[in-house]
C-alpha cells in the first residue's frame, strides 16, 4: 500500500528543472471507475502497462500492473473515457526519496509534484522543501484520473519566493559539486547564481534588459511564465553553454529542445 501526498509547484520553478534534469513524456487513459476501483492504461516510453489501482478512505492506495504489448496499449487509449499526457521529472529529496514532477500538456496546463510514502507516519513526518507550494492532497481533483475525466483544476497563481529559487538551485548546484553543500563555487557559478536570484525576484513591472535570443516559447506555457525566460537565459549567456537539440535523451523520452551544461573552470 502507498500513501501519496500531492503540491503544486510554481511553473517557473518547473522549467527550470527541467532544463537541468530533462523529462519523460507519460500517457495515461483513464476508464470510468467501477465500485470503487480505477483502471487505466499507462505508456510511458516503450513501456505500457494496464493498471489497476484501489484507494481507501485515508487516502491509501494500491495497484497491481500488467505489461501489455504497445499495440495493445495504443488500442485501450482508443476507448478510454479521459486521457492526460504529462512530462515528468524525478527529483532526489534525500535519505531515499523522490519526488516526482508532472508538467501536465493534456488536457489542460498544471505543475504538480507527488510524493510516495510506505507508511503513514512517514508521510504525516514528512517536511515539504521550500520549493514545493500548496498541498492539495486531499482535493481529489489533482488526482490522475480526476485530471483524467473531468479536466485540470484552476489552482491560481502559484508564488515564487526567493527561498524557493534558493532551494531549487541548490539542488542544481549540487549536481555539478559546486552547491552549498558541495565544493566551492567557480567564478562562473556566482556569476549565474547572483544572475538567477536577482531576476527571479525583481518586481514584475521592472524593465529588463532585451536578450539576444530568447528559446522558443513551448505549448501549455502560461503568460507568467515570462520573467523564467529572462532567468534560463542570463543562465545561458553566464555560462555561454546552450546546447540546441531535439528529441530525448533516451528511447521513448521526450526532453526540453535544449540544455544548459555549465562550464567547469580548469585549474591553472
Amino acid at each position: 500500500m502507498t500513501l501519496v501526498r500531492r503540491f503544486l509547484v510554481a511553473p517557473s520553478l518547473v522549467r527550470l528543472i527541467r532544463k537541468e534534469r530533462g523529462a519523460s513524456r507519460i500517457t495515461e487513459g483513464y476508464f470510468q471507475p467501477q465500485a470503487g476501483r480505477t483502471s487505466f492504461v499507462r505508456v510511458d516510453g516503450t513501456q505500457c502497462h494496464l493498471v489497476l489501482m484501489t484507494t481507501d478512505e485515508a487516502g491509501v492506495s494500491g495497484e497491481e500492473r500488467t505489461e501489455v504489448p504497445r499495440a495493445h496499449g495504443d488500442a485501450l487509449l482508443d476507448v478510454c473515457a479521459g486521457k492526460a499526457a504529462y512530462d515528468r521529472t524525478v527529483i532526489a529529496l534525500g535519505n531515499g526519496r523522490d519526488a516526482l514532477v508532472d508538467r501536465y500538456a493534456t488536457p489542460g496546463a498544471l505543475d504538480l509534484i507527488s510524493v510516495a510514502f510506505a507508511e503513514a507516519d512517514e508521510a504525516s513526518g514528512f517536511a515539504p522543501p521550500a520549493w514545493f507550494g500548496p498541498e492539495v492532497t486531499a482535493d481529489t481533483a489533482y488526482l490522475g484520473s480526476s485530471i483524467a475525466l473531468q479536466g485540470t483544476p484552476q489552482p491560481g497563481e502559484v508564488p515564487l519566493s526567493n527561498a524557493a529559487l534558493d532551494a531549487v538551485l541548490d539542488l542544481v548546484e549540487h549536481r555539478y559539486g559546486f552547491g552549498r553543500y558541495g565544493a566551492p563555487r567557480t567564478d562562473d557559478a556566482n556569476t549565474v547564481t547572483n544572475a538567477l536570484r536577482r531576476l527571479a525576484t525583481r518586481p514584475p513591472g521592472e524593465a529588463a534588459a532585451a536578450p539576444a535570443s530568447k528559446p522558443e516559447t513551448q505549448a501549455g506555457e502560461e503568460p507568467g511564465d515570462a520573467r523564467i525566460d529572462d532567468v534560463i537565459e542570463s543562465l545561458s549567456q553566464a555560462l555561454g553553454a546552450t546546447v540546441p537539440g531535439e528529441g530525448g535523451r533516451e528511447e521513448g523520452a521526450a526532453f526540453e529542445r535544449w540544455t544548459v551544461r555549465p562550464r567547469r573552470t580548469q585549474p591553472t
